[in-house]
């Protein structure tokens, strides 16, 4: 798979957003925000660990986060 700049993408075995910074011929510079440690991060890694972010699952997850404090405000 390529990637191209400004891509948003996630480590295959998880973890956050990472933006595509830079795309190398065997690496990708990533770019993220560490709320631990209230800065920004980057790293490269190689593309074969990587996949597009798909923000319809972070939809989703949004979604069920809302559902979970309406029925807590219910109650």
């Amino acid at each position: 798979m390529s990637f191209s700049v400004g891509d948003v993408v996630m480590l295959k075995s998880g973890g956050p957003a990472l933006t595509v910074t830079e795309v190398g011929s065997e690496s990708i510079s990533v770019v993220w925000y560490a709320d631990a440690e209230d800065n920004f991060r980057t790293t490269q890694l190689p593309p074969e660990t990587l996949i597009l972010f798909d923000d319809e699952d972070d939809l989703d997850l949004d979604e069920e986060e809302d559902e979970d404090d309406e029925e807590d405000d219910i109650a």
